[in-house]
């Protein structure tokens, strides 16, 4: 007979800062008896305290966080010990969000109108996934078109997923120091993506690369004004 886990061996800690919604999630999690939901947090700072006191083996995470920005109490998470794993759930579906958050180390990405099947998928797949593999073991349930505009922007450039993302945070300004902090890369490997990058772009310098990126349409001013809390802004580096 198939060895199975206890009943309730999977503590969730939700955090949301919609209550109906926060409950809504509960419900559906309890559908699941493996899983058990051990606290609720309706900001960021109250999900990091909440979690150094549960110690959950999941935390399901808004992306828009009041108190304390989802970035900066999704980084705080991963250094506890043992870091619990990171489930988001958005209603957002920015392809730039979705790479983002995986990329800091999220084991799914989810958008809230996922069904409960994917759901406790991701909730499975989080915990189930052998420490320090969030990247090979990813869920992601956003809607494909989503990600239709960037991959075009990839082939018709001749640009990797990579480059795109790197450019992208060329366009807001960002230092390669600062983009090396935000894509959890050394600066080295930046500067060699830039180098690889200006070529096949046919430019130059960073403004003739944001210049064409917008004029074809591979980024759009929205992605570059709307650069929200990173850990390098200003006021976010203040905050660190």
């Amino acid at each position: 007979m198939e060895d199975r886990p206890p009943k309730g061996s999977i503590r969730v800690v939700l955090a949301d800062d919609h209550t109906m919604f926060r409950q809504g999630l509960k419900e559906m999690l309890s559908t699941d008896e493996y899983i058990k939901v051990v606290g609720e947090a309706e900001n960021g700072a109250e999900v990091v305290k909440l979690a150094q006191k549960t110690r959950p083996d999941v935390v399901v995470l808004d992306v828009e966080m009041p108190v304390m920005g989802a970035r900066e109490a999704m980084d705080r998470l991963l250094r506890l010990s043992p870091p619990p794993r990171i489930v988001v759930v958005t209603m957002h579906d920015e392809p730039r969000l979705v790479r983002e958050f995986l990329g800091r180390g999220a084991s799914a990405y989810l958008v809230k109108s996922a069904s409960l099947e994917e759901l406790l998928a991701a909730v499975r797949a989080a915990v189930e996934s052998p420490a320090g593999t969030q990247n090979e073991n990813l869920v992601m349930v956003a809607p494909r078109g989503a990600f239709e505009r960037v991959e075009r922007a990839a082939e018709e450039g001749g640009l990797s997923a990579r480059e795109l993302e790197i450019l992208l945070l060329v366009a807001r300004g960002l230092s390669n120091r600062q983009i090396a902090y935000s894509l959890r890369l050394a600066e080295a490997t930046v500067k060699r993506h830039l180098a690889n990058l200006y070529p096949k772009m046919g430019v130059g310098s960073r403004g003739e690369a944001t210049s064409k990126a917008l004029a074809e349409g591979w980024i759009s001013t929205r992605d570059v004004t709307e650069v929200g809390d990173t850990p390098n802004s200003k006021n976010a580096e203040r905050r660190l």
